[in-house]
């Protein structure tokens, strides 16, 4: 080798590897919207409820993440000019408590809890692998395989169902998911059981409801995608509805859009909260 052959060899051995290698640019940031893409506030409604340690610590055993990758469901969620088809529901009642999780296709999801602690209505769309995980594990083919006998029925003020919905000639409810096939709707068909979320569930029921559950209270626990505050771009007089269910109108916009002067309409209080952090405080917009 002669040595101006060396002095190349030794160049390329020394250049960085991030040099060699053409980056892929960052992803951009999901874009802002105003107060009319904001959903209105739920009456008495709160942003999120917080997780036990214990429960945090049982989210991470299962493969899925339930809220990585998901996005913002800002704005109208028609497909095709027509409403989203339900793929799955899944609902618990027990004591005070109500809470109920919807998918719908396209990764669309949709939960509403009621009880004494207030109102917490989201909604959030999940990737389109994720929505097949879910999807698979509660397939109408498995549960139509379960029999009532092996459920436990449910108990007086304390019952749950799963409903896995199908659409009529489909292949399975994947086709839904994955978009319009071109073919008018067909007849809705589904696959439902209903027990004690407390009893005792056959394994194909409880490999379904899991993953179920940990999303439901993943996106409940969640004050950041599953809020459209988040990334909600503030304007004189817009007015919000704070965790504590007070309505603030906005005064100001300083220091180069950063910080938010509120006014709240009830009491004679004034607040400043940055803008990034408004998703923190505020659970919508006023009125409907």
């Amino acid at each position: 080798m002669t040595g101006t052959a060396r002095c190349v060899a030794l160049l390329i051995l020394m250049t960085p590897s991030f040099a060699l290698t053409q980056q892929a640019p960052p992803p951009e940031p999901p874009p802002t919207h105003d107060i009319s893409k904001v959903d209105p506030a739920p009456l008495g409604g709160a942003i999120a409820v917080p997780l036990p340690e214990q429960q945090r610590r049982r989210l991470r055993k299962y493969d899925l993440d339930e809220l990585a990758g998901s996005k913002q469901a800002i704005g109208s969620q028609l497909i095709d000019g027509r409403l989203p088809r339900p793929l799955l529901d899944y609902s618990i009642h027990g004591g005070m408590l109500d809470q109920r999780l919807s998918i719908f296709e396209g990764g669309l999801v949709v939960v509403r809890m009621t009880g004494a602690g207030g109102t917490i209505q989201k909604r959030v769309i999940i990737p389109l692998g994720a929505l097949k995980k879910y999807l698979e594990a509660a397939a109408p083919e498995k549960m139509a395989t379960i029999g009532p006998r092996e459920i436990s029925q449910p108990a007086p003020n304390r019952a749950a169902f799963l409903r896995v919905y199908r659409l009529s000639g489909d292949t399975g409810v994947l086709t839904a998911a994955g978009g319009d096939t071109g073919a008018p709707p067909s007849p809705r068909q589904y696959v439902e059981r209903v027990f004690d979320p407390a009893g005792g569930h056959p394994k194909l029921l409880h490999d379904a409801i899991i993953p179920l559950e940990d999303l439901l209270r993943a996106i409940s626990e969640d004050r950041n995608v599953t809020n459209t505050v988040a990334r909600y771009d503030p304007k004189v007089g817009d007015e919000l509805v704070s965790d504590d269910r007070k309505t603030w109108r906005v005064e100001r916009v300083m220091q180069n859009g950063d910080v938010v002067q509120l006014r709240c309409t009830s009491q004679p209080m004034v607040i400043y909260v940055a803008k990034k952090d408004l998703y923190n405080y505020f659970v919508g917009r006023a009125g409907n």
